[in-house]
């Protein structure tokens, strides 16, 4: 394997840090609007022709769970399978699709419409729904309209084809201009990006990649817990920075117009940035903390061999357990931001609405186009 250039590695790693001063498709199987009784549904795909599924509802006796190539659309005919309030099933023998949906119908309420939250690009393995996760008042945050994601620089024909396919309009690019002009994001055809520099054009533009680069001391400046400290300053300016406030907020208004829907944002990593992005709109949803805790350490899982290959090369020219925090999420990283929060604003509303400066009408916006039930 070449090993990577430092300064490449930087610019992945850090850029995501360079700020100096933010249901699955649920709907009503026939159109109705019942609440949506499942508190859990979840599909994973091993393959392209076989999936696991999970459920469980409550006050139903029976759900049946049908495939469907599209988020909105019903096609039913012979069920995948079949069960009570809760149950799993393995499903086999599925035709080729770039995305595949079940849909849960149950014998009283709504139903839900869940996909594998991963589209398992191999060009960009952090690209996953945003959706698929149930609020704490019990509705559904639909999937298959908003994305979050690692890097688009070095997109494959194949996944770039992936993400044609499900109809990307709108790309909100969360790096730094250094970033973009190390590597521009490959956008499938009738895509608009979005540049939402959350580092802003002033910020400290990568000090800490600049020194690695010119061999700095890797163990004086990352050694010691400084490397996870330097995350936890980094998620409290996602919060703080006024460069920050002004690009989530630009997301989030777009987002708002159901034209540029489904959408996708994303940084280098896809776990910082693009982590507090994934917060801020799970917030805005209703979505616990908990679960949006859980949403975020999911990057640990999905980066995982790209990571590996990207510390195995540059064993030998920096300590890979100095740059281990780097490359991974941690509780108290993303903990970080949620304490701004709170010690600015009193909570993520007051946030959302006095920090980024999102008005009530975007905010209902948002929540009448990404909530079902």
């Amino acid at each position: 394997m070449a090993l990577p250039r430092i300064n490449t590695i930087a610019a992945l790693l850090f850029g995501a840090f360079m700020v100096s001063g933010l249901a699955g498709c649920a709907h009503g199987g026939h159109g109705d609007d019942r609440a949506i009784p499942f508190t859990e549904a979840t599909v994973t795909v091993a393959d392209g022709n076989s999936a696991t599924l999970a459920w469980r509802a409550t006050g139903v006796s029976s759900v049946a769970v049908y495939p469907t190539a599209d988020a909105t659309r019903t096609e039913h005919g012979k069920p995948a399978a079949q069960g009570g309030a809760s149950g799993d099933a393995s499903v086999t023998g599925l035709a080729p699709t770039p995305r595949r949906y079940f849909e849960f119908v149950p014998d009283r309420g709504a139903a839900l419409t869940v996909a594998d939250r991963s589209l398992h690009l191999a060009s960009a393995p952090n690209f996953r729904d945003a959706g698929g996760y149930r609020t704490t008042d019990g509705k559904w945050v639909r999937m298959g309209l908003l994305y979050r994601s690692d890097q688009l620089d070095r997109l494959s024909p194949a996944d770039l084809d992936t993400l044609h396919a499900i109809g990307i309009k709108l790309v909100c690019d969360l790096r730094t201009d250094t970033e973009r002009k190390q590597g521009m994001d490959k956008l499938p055809p009738g895509a608009e990006p979005l540049i939402a520099d959350v580092a802003g054009p002033n910020s400290a533009s990568s000090d800490l990649g600049k020194l690695l680069s010119k061999g700095g001391d890797a163990q004086a400046l990352l050694g010691n817990g400084k490397a996870a400290q330097f995350l936890i300053d980094a998620n409290r300016q996602f919060v703080e920075a006024e460069s920050a406030k002004q690009a989530y907020k630009l997301v989030f208004e777009r987002l708002a117009d159901p034209a540029m829907l489904p959408a996708a944002f994303h940084c280098s990593a896809g776990k910082d940035r693009t982590g507090w992005a994934a917060a801020i709109f799970l917030s805005i949803m209703g979505v616990s903390r908990d679960t949006i805790m859980q949403d975020y350490l999911l990057s640990n899982t999905y980066l995982a061999n790209k990571n590996a290959k990207m510390l195995a090369a540059l064993k030998g020219r920096i300590d890979p357990a100095l740059l281990q925090p780097l490359f991974e999420v941690r509780p108290e990283y993303l903990q970080a931001a949620f304490d701004a929060v709170d010690k600015d604003y009193g909570s993520m509303d007051r946030y959302v609405r006095e920090g980024l400066g999102l008005s009530d009408a975007t905010i209902q916006a948002l929540r009448r186009e990404f909530l079902a039930g």
